[in-house]
């Protein structure tokens, strides 16, 4: 690897958001098997409902959201020092959007929010988008807004939240559906874009890619394979972020109406990664969904976007750099250059790789059980939700159980050693005398699963939310970033050539996710 390579290691966004969301990742684990956990300090405002919440809230928590603020604010700083950006602008305006970031968490835990369905990421971007459009961002601000690092930060985060079997499944259906919407909606523009308003073809390329992939990495990325002008990239990237926010609103309007008595949340999920423009606008819809249906938004979404459309970005700049060498540079008579495949590696999202990392690093966690570990719950307690008080002192263990189920009569306990299975819940719950044994047994057959009372307790639930810390940096950027004004001065011609992308991308990836590959969607 030439030394120019080695350097974007530790010079470029993309690869430090990898080391930055794998960095949490490999803690998360070290502390588990230190037998401690990141949870004490990896914590968000839960629903509050006064100002006394708040500060009570503040008074338990402090501590932790101080040791995130250092954690991340160090390692930002830290590497926004080494890509060559001012600490004296970076840090000033870090703390603005970790406390603005803070207060908005506040913000959408009031009674109001939730009535309205407004959760903390949609919440960040409204509030972005008003100061924005009212006063102008201060400059050294600007050096601060770093939605692209924040984001690609969440979304290495968010692999670790994604177990490798579930993309492996699934991986195949959203490269499927990817491939289909990517290669619709770039011709769609294209044509457009040249043969009715008569752009040139290198603008018309980077605007299809911008609709047809990722929005800003791609118009960024192609935009760079085929040395379009710097004028074609920035309008590209203004035209996506306007429909990435017109779709915002419009998507989580529309999916709140239908989820999920007419539209699984899995299928949702689809429909996003489907529909949106950009990552972090995606992100907010499915976070959106998921605080009220699961993470099966999120994670369909991150399938069909991440996995599946993301990755067409080499693919676009491999294609595109070889027709523009061939046919348009020449055209324009530029010298011919060189295609190598190196490209692909060259524009991938480097991010997607510590997504993909983060997922099986987990994954492989997930299978190292300790082999002392049994399962236990409370005579006394909560199933999905329900209370169960029950009583075991007559229950009579089957003989086939003696060596693994234990009653402990003084401290009011079940212990279960090894994973129950549904087969062995059956069995055990046929020999029970009150609903609640069988509540009771059903809360110990979920303890007795360590990947899930253990693992997603200790580690993937902090991590989700210093995820969700990383998500509401990002939709803040995006707000305070965007001044319709400014967008406007370019002309009405690449808008309406995108728009007829949207046309075409929105109805389609809907057919695709409700019809076509519906089943794979609903079972995520």
């Amino acid at each position: 690897m030439k030394s120019s390579s080695l350097e974007k290691l530790w010079k470029t966004e993309d690869w430090w958001s990898v080391w930055l969301g794998l960095g949490i990742v490999l803690a998360a684990i070290i502390a588990l098997w230190m037998g401690t956990s990141i949870k004490s300090w990896a914590v968000l405002p839960g629903k509050l409902t006064d100002l006394d919440k708040v500060w009570a809230d503040l008074a338990k928590n402090a501590c932790g959201y101080l040791t995130i603020f250092l954690v991340l604010g160090v390692v930002f700083s830290f590497s926004m020092k080494i890509m060559g950006h001012k600490l004296k602008e970076f840090i000033p305006g870090f703390i603005i959007l970790f406390l603005g970031s803070l207060i908005i968490f506040y913000l959408a835990g009031w009674k109001l929010m939730e009535d309205f369905n407004i959760e903390a990421p949609l919440l960040a971007l409204i509030i972005g988008l008003i100061i924005s459009n009212i006063i102008k961002i201060p400059g050294w601000l600007k050096v601060s807004l770093r939605t692209e690092y924040y984001i690609k930060t969440g979304i290495v985060l968010l692999g670790a939240t994604l177990p490798l079997t579930l993309i492996i499944k699934a991986g195949p259906i959203a490269m499927i559906q990817a491939t289909i919407v990517s290669v619709v909606t770039w011709l769609t523009i294209y044509l457009v874009a040249t043969r009715v308003f008569k752009l040139e073809p290198l603008f018309g390329a980077v605007l299809g890619a911008g609709g047809a992939v990722c929005g800003v990495s791609a118009s960024i990325a192609v935009g760079g394979a085929v040395k379009a002008k710097n004028e074609h990239i920035s309008i590209s990237i203004a035209v996506v972020t306007i429909w990435a926010i017109v779709m915002i609103f419009a998507l989580t309007f529309a999916l709140k109406q239908l989820v999920p008595d007419k539209v699984a949340p899995g299928v949702a999920g689809a429909i996003i990664g489907t529909s949106e423009f950009a990552d972090a606008a995606g992100f907010a819809v499915a976070a959106e969904l998921a605080t009220r249906f699961g993470d099966a938004p999120i994670q369909t979404f991150t399938l069909m976007k991440v996995i599946g459309r993301d990755i067409w970005i080499g693919i676009w700049c491999l294609i595109l750099a070889f027709v523009s060498v061939m046919y348009w540079e020449t055209d324009a008579g530029q010298k011919k250059r060189t295609v190598g495949a190196g490209i692909i590696w060259e524009r991938f999202p480097k991010f997607v790789l510590g997504f993909l990392a983060a997922s099986v690093i987990v994954s492989i966690i997930g299978t190292m059980v300790p082999g002392d570990y049994a399962g236990k719950a409370k005579w006394t307690g909560k199933f999905k939700g329900k209370d169960y008080k029950a009583d075991f002192s007559q229950y009579s263990v089957p003989p086939e159980f003696a060596n693994r189920l234990k009653i402990d009569v003084q401290q009011k306990t079940l212990t279960f050693r090894g994973l129950m299975s549904s087969e062995e819940l059956k069995t055990l719950t046929a020999k029970t005398t009150s609903p609640d044994q069988a509540k009771a047994l059903s809360e110990l057959s979920a303890k007795s699963n360590w990947f899930d009372s253990v693992l997603n307790v200790e580690v993937i639930g902090p991590i989700k939310k210093l995820r969700s810390w990383a998500f509401v940096l990002c939709f803040l950027c995006i707000g305070l970033s965007t001044r319709f004004s400014e967008m406007l001065i370019f002309g009405m011609k690449p808008f309406w050539a995108f728009t007829a992308g949207v046309l075409v991308n929105v109805p389609l990836g809907i057919f695709l996710s409700t019809v076509v590959f519906a089943d794979y969607w609903m079972k995520v």
